[in-house]
């Protein structure tokens, strides 16, 4: 299931990328999706959709439509629609959020709570 999701995302999906090697220290706010290979020390606030790369990690809060995890998260996340967390994902913080899916392998260690979907 997974496999076929990292497939399908392409670089027209992705309006912001963050690469490995790339250290942001401070809060994003926007309207339209990111892709995280590198490293923000920082709160994520977007409308659209966050992926985060195998390479990629988040300390601090993320907000958003979506969240699909392939690296680290180390915050609390508050997600409107779809979070996943994949074979090698971390999540280390609370969520919320009105879909989960954990791959295999895929860890999280926090509270969660389940709301009903706006979509």
């Amino acid at each position: 299931m997974f496999d076929n999701f990292k497939k399908n995302v392409t670089k027209n999906d992705i309006n912001t990328i963050i690469d490995k090697g790339t250290t942001i220290k401070g809060d994003i706010n926007g309207e339209e999706n990111m892709r995280v290979d590198g490293t923000i020390e920082g709160n994520i606030n977007l409308g659209g959709s966050v992926y985060i790369g195998e390479s990629g990690c988040v300390i601090g809060n993320i907000t958003a439509k979506d969240l699909t995890i392939f690296g680290v998260v180390r915050g609390n996340v508050n997600i409107s629609n779809r979070l996943s967390i994949c074979a090698r994902g971390q999540l280390e913080g609370d969520m919320i959020t009105s879909s989960l899916n954990v791959e295999t392998g895929g860890q999280f260690n926090g509270y969660s709570k389940m709301t009903v979907s706006l979509a």
